[in-house]
């Protein structure tokens, strides 16, 4: 065939083949993290924040550079879209890792907000989501003085990369998803507050039923439902003996629970096992027995326990799946209706076996 033809046919293949819509990283912006509040405005009732990624050659700490764009919308795609005429670059979320649900939004009705981020195609459901208090926006806007890149100090509170706080209770898109509609397991998301203007404090969860915001555990109670439901090893347990205060840090646990009758009446019976250390004890412990200091832990421990457990009864949610349990081990058509009477009125027993390891110093 003569060159002249193969090269006339060449070009002309490669002009009928359509462009494949890649734009190239300098022609992008990453969103880091989106914040979603509820708005003032009954015609625009969502507030949408986006973090957008700086770049930059310098990464000490502090260099972080980030570009906030806020739109108030009548729709959470609409109001995305949007702001996409608010900037100069393709807005890409495929490297967000952290999205913010205003209180407001959470005390209402969060189902909408959560339907958006399931079915968006380009979010990650790996990516952790939390409440900010008081919203989203502010939350967003807080700059950190040790930050290296752009929120990068939200991925590592949340991921295991950086600090792994017993008081932190880490909830991702897909978990949370599968809890706001199955029954038996209730939602929960950690809460992200202000520490003045450049750092966060994240010691408190929210109990969510399938709509909104039911019961918020204090930092106390969020680290022993992180110890019950989690078997969290890396915290600490606070204890009194003879009038002096004890603190051990937990290096095991492994808890789990049956559903059963004790003395004719529904009980939840949770067996929980530890091994701690101590590390603050009054003088002379070490040389004591520690039988007793055990049996102490354990009678205050097990208070801990059931009083947690009977407030997130009260509040009717579900969030550890005793429900999901007893349909999974009562398989008959009416086990949902027969456990939402049963639930209100269950009793709770709370056995621990704490074994003290060492008192943390060498003879």
């Amino acid at each position: 065939m003569n060159a002249y033809i193969r090269i006339a046919l060449a070009s002309l293949i490669i002009g009928m083949l359509g462009g494949c819509g890649f734009k190239d990283i300098d022609k992008r912006f990453f969103v880091v993290a989106i914040g979603i509040d509820a708005s003032e405005n009954e015609k625009k009732p969502y507030r949408i924040t986006l973090q957008l990624a700086i770049p930059s050659p310098s990464i000490e700490p502090g260099a972080s550079k980030t570009q906030i764009e806020t739109i108030d919308a009548p729709s959470i795609a609409e109001g995305v879209r949007m702001l996409k005429a608010y900037v100069d670059k393709e807005l890409d979320f495929g490297h967000c890792k952290i999205y913010i649900v205003g209180e407001k939004v959470v005390k209402t009705n969060y189902q909408d907000t959560l339907q958006w981020m399931m079915r968006r195609r380009d979010i990650q459901n790996i990516a952790n989501i939390a409440i900010g208090r008081p919203d989203a926006a502010s939350i967003l806007k807080v700059i950190p003085i040790s930050e290296r890149y752009p929120g990068n100090t939200l991925f590592l509170s949340f991921g295991a990369d950086g600090t792994e706080s017993s008081y932190t209770y880490v909830e991702t898109l897909s978990d949370l998803s599968r809890r706001a509609t199955e029954q038996g397991l209730d939602p929960l998301m950690p809460i992200i507050m202000k520490n003045k203007e450049s750092s966060f404090i994240i010691n408190q969860t929210a109990l969510l039923d399938k709509k909104r915001i039911k019961l918020v555990l204090s930092p106390t109670e969020a680290q022993i439902y992180n110890q019950l439901a989690n078997d969290f090893t890396k915290s600490s347990m606070h204890g009194m003996f003879e009038g002096s205060d004890l603190v051990v840090a937990i290096t095991n646990i492994r808890s789990k629970f049956r559903i059963g009758k004790q003395n004719g009446k529904d009980t939840i019976t949770m067996d929980v096992k530890m091994k701690v250390v101590f590390e603050e004890a009054p003088r002379g412990i070490f040389t004591d027995q520690w039988t007793s200091v055990q049996q102490n832990l354990n009678q205050e421990y097990a208070k801990s326990c059931v009083a947690l457990l009977r407030k997130i009864q009260k509040a009717g949610v579900d969030p550890i799946g005793f429900g999901l349990r007893y349909r999974a081990t009562h398989p008959k058509p009416d086990s949902w209706k027969e456990w939402e009477s049963i639930y209100p009125e269950i009793e709770f027993v709370v056995r621990p076996n704490i074994i003290i390891e060492g008192t943390g110093l060498i003879k």
